[in-house]
């Protein structure tokens, strides 16, 4: 072994021997009278202390706080007369001094200096207004508590974007106004991909609403750009073209493009695809042909051309008039019987219908979405709405933006780290001022002592504010007396 023992036995009541000794030596002390009434307040004081917060530092802000040492006098002396005491005397049979601190009830006061690091303290882990009022109740008071902790969440940025809640309304709907000429202006898309992997190039003409359709193997501009060679070769250069901001309508080589043949490329607002509206509602239509040939196990392909031929011999919802018919000045003959007819268009009644159509549309739409005017403008600070990757995330950006310009719906912000352009409704107008205390006291929802008719009236939540139907305007209220 390492190691060589040498045992000596010692008995234990040889005081030199320290093995044993508080067995041996108990402390002898007297017993210290007990007191229930000193126990509770102790046990009330701590806790009631909020978290990283303790009781000597409550003592030492309460007792250089001049504001708090002349209620402390008042409670002592019952003399109420001063105007800095005003808040407390309603609360003055509930208010008590304990080792420095005021008390009410078994709530602690908070000195002023700390009454604002109090309710962030309580407004650790976001908890909305009511719980947070409900958690420094059962702790604290001081006056005007119900107020302070409103401005305080109120102006929380991080609690203003994780919410969707007070989420703008969408603006009224933005028509489009009528091309000229048929062809003058044409919106595309991309529809797929495919369990097989291709895509679908959708370019429709905003006059006639006429489609073309092309099946590519990607979206690459190498892919894209011959396509719309074969559109335009048979229809002709539009004027204006539109299109989302993805790919390759974002690349240079597609801007390069548009140059080189005279086009002005016209993006939408992006993550806004309701401004492109004609082609989104297109390839709805598409996409259900193409769904239901697959559910038939046709050739998706040719029930596709089959769909399209039917397609443009229809007559539109809102120009009334079919787009081979508006692009072409021709009917397209179709499966169906009909009488030969030499008849044209006219087109300036298809104008006026096609006007009326979007009123009525506008109109339903606007009121069907309650939709209003966007208060937005130059110089607001707003947060930016954000695509929703699981269930945890948050509606908004947390970093908020200073909006430099609105034209029509689109707006543009900006940042320390990057400039966006969206639709107004994908920005929420923050609130960035300081939350000001105000000496004016909103009654806390506290239970104290009361008779049980005022109790029966006691309202927990606020009531919303009631009115008159309309309906009821030429009519005389009865009162009774």
């Amino acid at each position: 072994m390492p190691y060589n023992y040498n045992l000596v036995y010692k008995p234990g009541k040889d005081e030199k021997n320290p093995a044993d000794f508080l067995s041996r030596h108990p402390n002898c002390s007297e017993p210290q009278p007990e007191s229930i009434a000193e126990e509770y307040v102790n046990y009330v004081c701590a806790n009631a202390v909020p978290t990283a917060m303790t009781l000597q530092e409550i003592q030492l802000e309460t007792s250089v706080d001049d504001s708090m040492q002349t209620v402390i006098q008042a409670i002592e002396t019952n003399n109420w007369l001063d105007p800095s005491t005003t808040e407390y005397k309603k609360v003055s049979d509930e208010l008590s001094v304990h080792k420095g601190i005021i008390l009410r009830g078994h709530r602690i006061v908070m000195p002023t200096s700390l009454r604002r690091r109090t309710i962030h303290l309580a407004h650790i882990g976001h908890q909305g207004i009511i719980k947070t009022k409900r958690l420094l109740r059962s702790k604290v008071w001081f006056p005007n508590i119900d107020k302070m902790v409103e401005e305080t969440i109120q102006n929380c940025l991080p609690c203003q974007a994780a919410t969707s809640r007070n989420h703008p309304p969408p603006e009224p709907l933005k028509m489009t106004q009528l091309p000229s000429t048929p062809w003058k202006e044409v919106a595309m898309d991309f529809l797929g991909p495919f369990p097989t992997g291709e895509y679908l190039l959708v370019v429709i003409d905003a006059f006639s609403r006429f489609p073309e359709v092309e099946v590519l193997t990607t979206v690459s501009a190498k892919a894209v750009l011959p396509k719309l060679d074969a559109i335009f070769s048979r229809q002709g250069l539009p004027e204006v073209l539109k299109s989302d901001n993805g790919p390759p309508f974002n690349g240079a080589e597609f801007e390069s493009y548009a140059k080189h043949c005279g086009l002005t490329h016209r993006k939408i607002t992006p993550y806004w695809p309701q401004a492109n509206g004609e082609a989104e509602r297109f390839m709805l239509t598409l996409q259900k042909c193409i769904r239901a040939a697959i559910i038939e196990k046709k050739n998706w392909k040719q029930a596709m051309n089959q769909f399209l031929l039917n397609y443009r011999a229809t007559p539109h919802s809102t120009t009334n008039i079919s787009p081979s018919e508006s692009l072409n000045n021709r009917k397209v003959k179709t499966m169906l019987p009909e009488m030969p007819s030499s008849s044209k268009p006219e087109q300036t009644a298809m104008a006026d219908y096609d006007a009326r159509k979007k009123e009525q549309m506008k109109s339903c739409a606007d009121n069907r979405r309650g939709a209003k005017e966007s208060c937005i403008k130059p110089g607001d600070t707003v947060l930016l709405k954000m695509p929703k990757e699981n269930k945890f995330s948050a509606p908004y950006n947390p970093q908020p933006f200073v909006v430099e310009k609105k034209k029509g719906t689109m707006v543009t912000a900006k940042n320390d780290s990057k400039v966006v352009t969206r639709n107004s409704s994908q920005f929420k107008v923050i609130s960035t001022k300081s939350a000001k205390h105000d000496d004016k006291e909103v009654e806390p929802k506290v239970p104290r002592p009361s008779n049980p008719q005022e109790q029966k009236t006691l309202q927990q939540r606020p009531k919303r504010n009631v009115r008159q139907p309309a309906r009821f305007a030429d009519y005389v209220n009865y009162e009774p007396m």
